[in-house]
């Protein structure tokens, strides 16, 4: 038994130089090479081409985040909680549409940074 016991481990070391060759990981991407599309933050300019229901959904995801990010102890964001209560993602969608609408020299930003800033306008 013990000898079988000696003879198994002595397979394991044997097997791991091989197993770390197989599990390394993959070559860094080349310079030069645009980074996966998939990636990237969804910018004013696309959140704008999206369908309006599309927009909706969207919003409404925006803005559970923010007020979790509000409930988990982000202070920042406590002006959001009483200007956003009551209001449906259909709303908040339209408020969000019209200020991009209005400041078209901001379409290249991230949506998601840009939607608490349109949303605080309204609500001064």
């Amino acid at each position: 038994m013990r000898c079988k016991l000696v003879i198994f481990f002595a397979l394991m070391l044997l097997a791991l130089p091989a197993a770390a060759k197989e599990t390394t990981s993959a070559p860094p991407p080349e310079v030069g090479v645009a980074p996966d599309p998939t990636w990237e933050l969804l910018s004013g300019e696309a959140y704008l081409a999206m369908p309006d229901y599309d927009r909706q959904v969207y919003v409404g995801g925006l803005n559970d985040a923010y007020m979790w990010s509000f409930a988990g102890g982000f202070e920042r964001m406590r002006w959001l909680v009483p200007c956003v209560d009551d209001r449906s993602a259909r709303q908040l969608s339209a408020m969000f549409t019209k200020w991009l609408e209005a400041n078209p020299e901001r379409w290249h930003e991230p949506a998601a940074k840009l939607f608490p800033f349109a949303i605080f306008e309204f609500c001064r």
